[in-house]
Order: structure tokens, then C-alpha cells, then sequence
């Protein structure tokens, strides 16, 4: 058995090559966006030193206060979102248990052959949209990140 292909439960083996392709449309099609917010605090904490600094420079304690204030807004404004696929490598390892989550609901279909029940889940719109809001509440508790979709909930 290759080390890609996993055994789930009795006779039953998936290749998590598939379902990670499977996890990886999805996020595709959905546009399934993580929001990193601590990066988003550092680029406001800069933007406020740097509008402390030259507000202080050029218009003293007055100055200093509404450059900070101003620095800091522009920079909570700055918020990254990175598509799933991007950051995947990275987070692969908090979400292992995704590929369960994307078998078991596949196996509602045709636990035999997951090839076809992707067609079959990608033709069913309401199926679609479960599971992928099953995989945005999955990986914003796993990841601790607001997590954006094309889908609307």
C-alpha cells in the first residue's frame, strides 16, 4: 500500500493525494480565503510608531497623538486574506483531520470510488455548499482565523 493511500476503516482505502485534491478545488471554486490578523497588528503597530514619530516631529505631543491614531487605522485596514491553496504546505498538519471529514462525507455517495463521488458532490449544489461550509467552520476552529468564502452562509 503507498504511503499516500490510507486505510479508513474496515476494507475501505483512500488516496490522500485525491481528497487533498478534492479539499483543494473546493477551496478553489469557494474562494476559501484565511484572514491572518496578527499580521495585521504588526502593520498597525508599525503604521502607528511611524505616524508617532512624524506627527511628534512636526507637530509635538498634539501631532504625535493624531499621527499614531491615524497610522494606526491605516494600518488595521491592511488585512490579508490567503486563499487556502496558497498556505496549504503550512497548514496541511493542523487540518489532517479534514481528509476524514471530505472521506466521510464522500462515502455518502459511493465509498468506492471517490473519483465519481466528487462529480457526484460537485453536481449537487446542496451537498456542495454543506460540505463546504463544513470545511470553512473546520478550518477557522482548527486554525483560529476568520475565514472568508465566495459562499454565503
Amino acid at each position: 500500500m503507498s504511503s499516500a493511500v490510507q486505510s479508513y476503516g474496515g476494507d475501505v482505502n483512500f488516496d490522500r493525494r485525491l481528497i487533498e485534491r478534492i479539499i483543494l478545488d473546493l477551496a478553489e471554486t469557494f474562494e476559501i480565503r484565511v484572514v491572518f490578523e496578527h499580521q495585521t497588528a504588526m502593520l498597525a503597530g508599525a503604521f502607528a510608531l511611524a505616524g508617532g514619530l512624524v506627527g511628534g516631529f512636526t507637530g509635538g505631543k498634539m501631532g504625535a497623538a493624531v499621527g499614531a491614531g491615524i497610522g494606526g487605522a491605516a494600518g488595521l485596514g491592511v488585512s490579508k486574506a490567503i486563499s487556502l491553496e496558497d498556505i496549504w504546505n503550512k497548514v496541511k498538519d493542523k487540518l489532517k483531520e479534514l481528509f476524514y471529514i471530505v472521506v466521510n462525507f464522500l462515502r455518502r455517495f459511493d465509498y468506492t470510488d471517490y473519483e465519481r463521488a466528487y462529480y457526484i458532490l460537485m453536481a449537487c449544489a446542496t451537498s456542495r455548499r454543506e460540505l463546504v461550509m463544513t470545511i470553512i467552520e473546520f478550518i477557522a476552529d482548527k486554525l483560529k482565523r476568520e475565514v472568508l468564502s465566495s459562499i454565503q452562509p
